[in-house]
């Protein structure tokens, strides 16, 4: 595939590097508004443009494929413009900060028959895809309920970063780690019906929120999530319990610890009999989402976590907003 990508900050960095080890894929051009940083990129690879105008990227004859790794306020915009341009689309999450615009790009996909995929890495986590495997085979059972965390500290003058700034981002920490665990609570529970929130601003100095406490609720059972600016230490745990047993994982490699997950099966009267499997190998889960990308378009193999998906996320975080706002 000939790929473009729009922003060239770390994500959009990952993604070059990844798909450049599948030697196959060719990145072509590199767009970034800073043209410095957009050109620091594009000489690590070979034969490779740089610009600071996305819309070359969106019209460029030679691209088939685009990665789009922007500040969330550009990404629906950009996205729309590549799939209306006939490119298949890969877009960090949330895809967008209006669900609106975002519906337009997966009704332009499906118009034009296109692949349009939301980035959310974190099902490829060895772990987290294994326990998935688990569950839907059935060896813990119908489902109970979860518990997930995750969180950061932040950093000096973090509070004067894009993800602070509502204009830009669309919230806080509910729309940035708060994503990645409603996207896996949908992905274990299927569609969320109902949900209650909480969102604290606790420590920075800023409009948008740096904790947020959710019940996500449906027929299958509940999920209990807790995402924070505030945990000081990196931390990250999903937990799914049924009733014949329960899936942990913790940690996802580097500063948030090793990635272990521990399959716990259930005896009556008596403790768990646990199993543990503990992934220390660099984290793969960037490459094993361009294959399922790539493997979607050239093979017509199903996405996992496709535009579809992030729509519903997002849809369910501008409602949570909405609740707080009429609060």
């Amino acid at each position: 595939m000939r790929v473009g990508i729009v922003g060239a900050g770390l994500i959009g960095r990952k993604r070059a590097m990844v798909l450049e080890s599948f030697g196959a894929d060719k990145v072509i051009a590199v767009a970034d508004v800073n043209l410095t940083r957009a050109k620091k990129l594009a000489d690590e690879i070979d034969g490779c443009e740089a610009t600071s105008s996305w819309k070359e990227i969106a019209n460029h004859k030679q691209i088939d494929t685009v990665v789009v790794a922007t500040t969330h306020n550009n990404l629906a915009t950009i996205s729309l413009a590549a799939l209306s341009a006939g490119k298949h689309v890969l877009c960090e999450k949330p895809l967008g900060i209006k669900s609106a615009m975002v519906a337009k790009c997966v009704k332009m996909a499906r118009k034009k028959k296109l692949m349009y995929k939301v980035g959310f890495n974190h099902r490829f986590h060895p772990g987290i895809a294994m326990a998935h495997d688990m569950f839907v085979a059935g060896k813990i059972g119908k489902l109970m309920y979860i518990k997930a965390a995750y969180g950061i500290g932040g950093r000096p003058g973090y509070e004067k970063e894009w993800r602070m700034d509502k204009e830009v981002s669309g919230g806080g920490e509910l729309i940035d780690q708060g994503a990645h665990l409603i996207d896996l609570s949908r992905w274990f529970m299927g569609e969320i019906t109902s949900v209650k929130a909480e969102l604290l601003t606790s420590f920075w100095p800023v409009k948008v929120e740096d904790n947020v406490f959710l019940l996500l609720r449906n027929r299958s059972g509940l999920a209990e999530i807790h995402a924070s600016w505030t945990e000081w230490k990196n931390r990250f745990t999903f937990e799914i319990y049924g009733v014949k047993g329960y899936l942990k994982i913790n940690g996802l490699g580097g500063s948030y610890g090793p990635e272990v997950l521990t399959f716990g099966r259930r005896v009556p009267g008596q403790a768990p009999l646990e199993k543990f499997w503990k992934f220390e190998d660099p984290d793969q889960s960037w490459r094993k989402e361009w294959l399922n990308f790539r493997q979607a378009i050239l093979r017509g193999k199903d996405l996992n976590g496709s535009g579809v998906d992030g729509l519903e996320v997002l849809r369910l975080i501008e409602k949570i907003y909405k609740q707080k706002k009429t609060k």
